[in-house]
């Protein structure tokens, strides 16, 4: 500091405190708690949820992904979740890219058992225009969908594991900082890949008590019967 000088060698011990005091105030302190992760705290649903940056929560009960900016919600969104037989896992990942027009292969259990084939970008695809890369080991990714219906449906554990978003394209805004009609620009450019500018957290939870948007907690049924809530753990 450039006061530094002007301090005497050897000062008096009563000197030392307005020193420390000062050196203290230029500590940062940590992020406070957003509203959102102090209403989770209280209802005793314990999530990982960082309070600084954006993240992703995917909640497979509620059927519903919540993206979060800076420990709040900015973007809520409808989803389909893994059926019983092909359950969603609980899984903490990272988003890396947005891809648009993808293709989409099945697999080798889903050509044998239900004759499904592979299928080239377009408005019939299952994975719609847009797919979520997530660096995990399982294969599962968040994308859109052709059959835009499905979300109407009350329950919505139908999928073969991967979720479906409802509001893909409001996400991929988000997610690249864009507009969302530079979204629409770049799903009109035909099949291509943009890398997140930071890896984004994406969790996949399973809790049976979630707060709904008016910030009242709500309980939901058990999709995947005896599997263990978030906030009993």
């Amino acid at each position: 500091m450039a006061t530094a000088a002007c301090v005497p060698t050897d000062p008096p011990p009563q000197a030392a405190a307005p020193v420390a005091s000062s050196m203290a105030s230029l500590v940062e302190a940590p992020p406070k708690a957003s509203a959102y992760l102090g209403l989770l705290r209280r209802s005793g649903i314990e999530m990982a949820i960082p309070p600084s940056g954006k993240f992703i929560l995917v909640n497979i009960p509620s059927y519903e992904l919540v993206a979060l900016q800076d420990g709040e919600p900015v973007l809520r969104s409808r989803v389909v979740v893994g059926k019983p037989a092909t359950p969603t896992p609980e899984l903490t990942a990272a988003m890396v890219a947005v891809r648009f027009n993808p293709d989409w292969t099945p697999t080798p259990a889903m050509i044998r058992n239900e004759g499904l084939h592979y299928m080239p970008p377009g408005p019939d695809n299952p994975l719609g225009r847009l797919m979520f890369d997530l660096d995990d080991d399982e294969l599962i990714y968040l994308h859109d969908t052709n059959e835009k219906y499905l979300f109407n449906r009350k329950q919505r554990a139908i999928s073969h594991g991967c979720i479906r978003v409802q509001q893909a394209r409001a996400l991929a805004a988000w997610v690249l900082g864009v507009s969302p009609e530079a979204v629409d620009s770049l799903i009109a450019r035909g099949s291509n890949s943009v890398p997140v500018s930071e890896d984004i957290p994406v969790a996949l939870v399973y809790s049976t008590r979630f707060p709904d948007e008016n910030g009242e907690i709500v309980s939901y049924p058990d999709v995947y019967a005896g599997r263990q809530t978030a906030d009993a753990r």
